[in-house]
């Protein structure tokens, strides 16, 4: 009969954070362990064709093991590093990435790893859900592979802003609110109340308002199954400041738009994004959001090419994206800042016009976690000059970057980035040439 309890050496860390911990019968994947380890631990289900186990007890700690800076580390599922040296953060994010792509490396290709700590409190996006216990109700993150909410007394991953307003407001929550999502700009912050009822009882949320009227730079929603509407007017809008060459621009951010979990981590994306592109004037940006890629290099190549905005030999821009209120942003956007776009509502998870983006000078791809394959199986009809793919799931990016070098196109750089420090996430930066 099998034993409760296995010991084994944790070998090795995973990304997504889980360690895997080699026992004498088999090997299990386990939370909260640091390479190094040797641990006592329980097997619990199979998930995703892997037997997970669970950390009962610590025979003999790693040298690299800390103690975490976080009180409800163990239980939340917003960080999976805490319990890692922070100094070894950047370089196992960097391996993760390095070796996900070592198939498309040649002499030629340039490597850039992550460099410096991790940030706290740098996280300017998040989404809390209602939680309650015997102190009362709460706002926290869900525990890990559960739908269990966390409660916490200060979360040193976001923002203090952010966290100050949770805080206050948690107790104040009307019963018809199960999550609150904040996102925070250069110039105010989206807090949106999340329910199921269509229509917001205004009365119910008055305290949490009240404590909202206190920043006017907070601009208030309520999303219900029917969508999203204003708790405040006149409606503020919103924008995130990011470089254009030598100058900054404001992009305009919706409650709905998507924008990078860290500012700081933006604007290094996009100066390296502006280096790589030099001065492409026809520029193609797939799943592109706000314009947040191609909008400022837009500009930047304007500036550094001496024309005007608009001119016949100004950079343009062709870009689509699946969420139609980002593409009306994103024209918004170009409007403000003078720059000749084209923004349609594309399904770009199918077989998409592939004519009305082919040509480009380069080729921007930012796609979600599941990747960009169908665009990646017509590069050979779209034949950019240049491609700079943007990966937060780097399993989907090596798998799209498999496509791109079958079709003749290889890799010239790959740059890692830590936009969710402590996580077990890594964000991959490839640049590709022909």
């Amino acid at each position: 009969m099998e034993t409760q309890f296995q010991q084994g050496v944790v070998e090795r860390l995973l990304p997504g954070g889980e360690a895997v911990v080699r026992c004498a019968e088999q090997t299990l994947l386990v939370a909260n362990a640091v390479p190094g380890d040797v641990l006592n631990v329980r097997k619990t289900e199979k998930r995703r064709g892997a037997q997970r186990a669970v950390l009962e007890s610590i025979v003999k700690a790693s040298d690299q093991r800390v103690q975490a800076p976080c009180d409800v580390a163990a239980a939340c599922g917003g960080c999976a590093l805490q319990y890692l040296d922070a100094a070894a953060h950047a370089a196992l994010k960097s391996s993760w990435l390095r070796d996900a792509f070592d198939a498309f490396f040649d002499a030629n290709s340039q490597w850039i790893a992550i460099d410096g700590l991790p940030e706290p409190g740098s996280r300017r996006r998040a989404r809390w859900h209602r939680g309650e216990d015997d102190a009362g109700v709460f706002l926290g993150f869900r525990a890990r592979a559960s739908h269990a909410v966390v409660r916490s007394t200060h979360c040193m991953i976001v923002h203090a802003q952010m966290d100050d307003l949770r805080l206050r407001i948690e107790k104040l929550l009307p019963e018809d609110v199960h999550a609150v999502q904040m996102i925070r700009l250069h110039d105010g912050m989206h807090v949106i109340f999340e329910s199921q009822k269509a229509d917001a009882d205004v009365e119910s949320l008055h305290a949490c308002l009240a404590v909202l009227k206190e920043n006017e730079t907070v601009q208030a929603w309520w999303r219900g199954p029917q969508g999203i509407r204003a708790l405040k007017k006149p409606v503020r809008t919103l924008h995130d400041r990011v470089p254009a060459g030598e100058r900054w621009v404001d992009l305009a951010v919706g409650p709905d738009d998507f924008v990078q979990g860290q500012d700081v981590g933006n604007q290094q994306v996009l100066r390296q994004l502006q280096a790589w592109a030099g001065h492409a004037r026809h520029i193609v940006d797939l799943f592109c959001g706000i314009g947040n890629l191609s909008l400022p290099l837009a500009v930047a190549v304007n500036a550094q090419r001496g024309v005007e905005s608009g001119s016949e030999a100004a950079a343009e821009v062709y870009a689509a994206d699946m969420a139609a209120a980002s593409i009306r942003q994103a024209a918004y956007n170009a409007r403000m800042l003078g720059v000749t776009a084209h923004f349609t509502a594309v399904n770009l998870f199918v077989d998409f016009k592939v004519e009305d983006y082919a040509g480009a000078d380069v080729l921007i791809l930012d796609a979600p976690r599941k990747g960009a394959k169908a665009v990646c199986r017509n590069i050979g009809r779209l034949l950019p000059e240049t491609i700079v793919m943007i990966n937060c799931d780097i399993a989907s990016g090596a798998r799209d970057a498999a496509a791109l070098h079958a079709q003749g196109y290889r890799l010239r750089a790959l740059r890692a980035f830590d936009l969710f420090p402590f996580s077990g996430h890594v964000e991959a930066m490839s640049w590709w040439g022909r």
